[in-house]
């Protein structure tokens, strides 16, 4: 049993362990879950738990989109390396001697690789990162004879020149297209199982954030509007309106970023007058909330969250007259 705090710990320590094991460039993603049905001991992990769950389902339906890539990522670098290679063992074998001093020439050559690498990146403009692993080279190195390595076949090597610059570029740009096909032909990825999003609302952010309040016959704002409707009567409304400057001085005190109290306004200001009244200048608030609490902000501002007196003007969102 283990708390936040133990958990960064581990959480690092785990992340460290990999960077020895996994020989890759790219840093290990380590998931953070809870694996049994019994009540959590420490209930301020469960939304990062949600939010690791989530993260990991979603990389994992992105294995078969992503899987084409892969493949020509693994192509390039084979090929890449293969070209290597073949500047190496060339070099080594133009180096030897051709009657003596062979076995002693042959331990100078694998001592002094790193000079051979050196020469191979400049005469020939291949990057550092594209050598094989040194130490590893030398070792494989000891069990052949270099005098019977075959001399560098330039037309094979421009044949993989023009593979690279060619044929990997028509490949790439065929991978959009790819995808698109396969988006068509299973929108969303997997499906099923363990990818079945159909958890009601005890699926991750169903109830909570911009969603919560779907489906009630109260507004979501309601609930938290008095200090919001105080705060407005000491702003001195005129004509039952603050304006925008007046909202702007208050609205910046959340210390958010002025993007993201720009996209608040476009909410809020529903009918795009250029004032709040005071269900508008109550759901600028409310959004505010939600970002300060970690939620992300729509796009669009849903149906539920359209302030009631506001719901007259689209009269599909005016559920009393939908009564009627």
């Amino acid at each position: 049993m283990i708390d936040h705090q133990q958990l960064m710990r581990v959480y690092g320590a785990l992340m460290w362990s990999l960077g020895k094991v996994l020989n890759t460039p790219e840093v290990a993603r380590v998931y953070i879950g809870s694996f049994w049905d019994q009540p959590f001991n420490y209930d301020t992990l469960r939304r990062l738990f949600e939010l690791e769950s989530q993260d990991l389902f979603k990389d994992l339906q992105s294995l078969p989109k992503n899987a084409a890539l892969r493949k020509l990522n693994d192509l390039i670098k084979r090929a890449r390396l293969a070209k290597v290679h073949a500047y190496i063992i060339s070099e080594l074998r133009e180096e030897m001697p051709s009657m003596f001093g062979k076995d002693s020439k042959k331990k100078e050559l694998i001592k002094n690789l790193d000079k051979i690498y050196d020469k191979i990146h400049r005469v020939h403009n291949i990057s550092p990162g594209d050598f094989p692993n040194i130490q590893r080279m030398r070792e494989i190195l000891e069990q052949f004879d270099f005098k019977q390595f075959k001399s560098l076949d330039k037309r094979l090597i421009e044949k993989v020149e023009n593979m690279l610059s060619v044929d990997i570029t028509q490949l790439m740009q065929m991978l959009p297209r790819e995808e698109t096909k396969a988006h068509l032909e299973s929108p969303g990825g997997v499906k099923g199982g363990a990818f079945d999003d159909s958890d009601g609302p005890f699926g991750l952010g169903q109830t909570e954030g911009v969603n919560a309040g779907i489906g009630e016959e109260i507004w979501a704002v309601e609930r938290e509007r008095t200090p919001y409707d105080e705060l407005f009567e000491n702003l001195s409304p005129i004509g039952g309106k603050i304006s925008g400057a007046c909202a702007k001085a208050e609205l910046i005190k959340s210390k958010l970023p002025n993007s993201v109290l720009a996209k608040v306004w476009r909410l809020s200001d529903y009918d795009k007058d250029g004032m709040l009244d005071k269900d508008e200048w109550a759901l600028a608030n409310y959004l505010i909330g939600l970002k300060l609490n970690g939620h992300e902000l729509p796009n669009t501002l849903p149906d539920h969250l359209v302030p009631p007196s506001k719901r007259r003007m689209y009269p599909s969102l005016d559920t009393s007259t939908n009564e009627d």
